[in-house]
């Protein structure tokens, strides 16, 4: 629906981007809904989402907004170089950097949530990885303000909108909107920057339409790749949590995925499988050993003096 395009600020010599309605799209539905998107994205204030500097109407009397200028890498493009084994990008980009980087995608969706507003089209394509390592959500253009007046970005009952490779089912069917449809779509999103494999298979949209309507995806935990073998296996649980068919077993917010990932990141993992117990229980005790290293050391001494006496016995006996 918007064109965005680099431009240069001559009040404060910068660059900014400009994302402008198209002509052909123009008519007052999709203007409404443009202008939307720039008054979403602006009084969403997070460090994890764009700044908007300016809202206006070109000399042609279509609108615009200027925002912030985000310099790096979709995640889509990262995918893809991940997926074709780059070994410079598999160093850079491990499995724990890889979910941090998520965990500010949820920060943000997160905070959108809590001032009623919905994203409805999170996505690799839409995630940006800036030079310096920020993180930014982009293209709020099918956002919905769940306060809003009946009517306003309003979608006709049946209609989909979004893109169908990370919708949920209940989306592509043209229920009304939750915060599970972000959910959802969050961890799509989590299953494709981990596995590097998408959650559906189909060579057109109406494929994958069906299998998303119709299919549970595969556990990502059993897609193996040649540089990075297979994702974590609680990782794995935590996608699949997110995209779960029934809607009640759905993480219910987004505060608390983030609680699990944070829980994944702290090495406070529940133990699901043989892989989970001993690394729960091998982060415990290095945890241990860095907040009481003098007393581990004791401790230590103490269960080793036994064998200490009887090895010394032993060699007086037989000396």
């Amino acid at each position: 629906m918007g064109k965005v395009v680099k431009a240069h600020d001559l009040g404060l010599a910068r660059d900014v981007a400009i994302k402008r309605l198209r002509a052909e799209v123009g008519d007052p539905e999709n203007q409404q809904r443009f202008l939307l998107e720039a008054k979403a994205t602006g009084q969403l204030e997070h460090p994890n989402i764009p700044p908007v500097y300016e809202l206006g109407r070109d000399e042609e009397g279509r609108p615009y907004f200027a925002l912030k200028l985000v310099r790096g890498r979709s995640l889509q493009q990262l995918i893809q170089g991940l997926r074709e084994g780059d070994p410079k990008l598999h160093e850079e980009f491990p499995y724990i950097l890889r979910l941090q980087i998520f965990q500010k995608v949820c920060e943000a969706v997160a905070y959108a949530h809590e001032r009623n507003i919905l994203h409805r089209d999170i996505k690799p394509d839409n995630i940006m990885v800036g030079e310096l390592g920020e993180v930014f959500l982009m293209d709020w253009g099918l956002a919905k303000d769940q306060k809003a007046a009946p009517g306003v970005n309003a979608t006709q009952a049946g209609t989909f909108m979004g893109t169908p490779m990370y919708a949920a089912p209940e989306q592509i069917s043209g229920e009304e909107p939750t915060v599970l449809w972000d959910i959802y779509a969050l961890g799509a999103t989590l299953y494709e920057w981990l596995s590097l494999r998408t959650p559906h298979d189909g060579k057109s949209v109406r494929e994958i339409l069906t299998s998303v309507l119709t299919k549970k995806p595969t556990d990502p935990v059993f897609h193996f790749h040649p540089v990075q073998g297979r994702m974590p296996v609680e990782m794995s649980r935590l996608v699949m949590h997110a995209m779960h068919r029934d809607v009640n077993k759905r993480f219910a917010s987004v505060q608390e995925m983030l609680g699990e990932i944070q829980d994944i990141l702290n090495g406070e993992i529940n133990a699901v499988c043989p892989c989970t117990v001993v690394k729960s229980s091998f982060h415990g005790i290095s945890k241990t050993i860095d907040n009481y290293p003098i007393l581990v050391f004791l401790v230590i001494l103490w269960l080793l003096y036994p064998l200490y006496a009887l090895a010394m016995a032993a060699w007086q006996h037989f000396h």
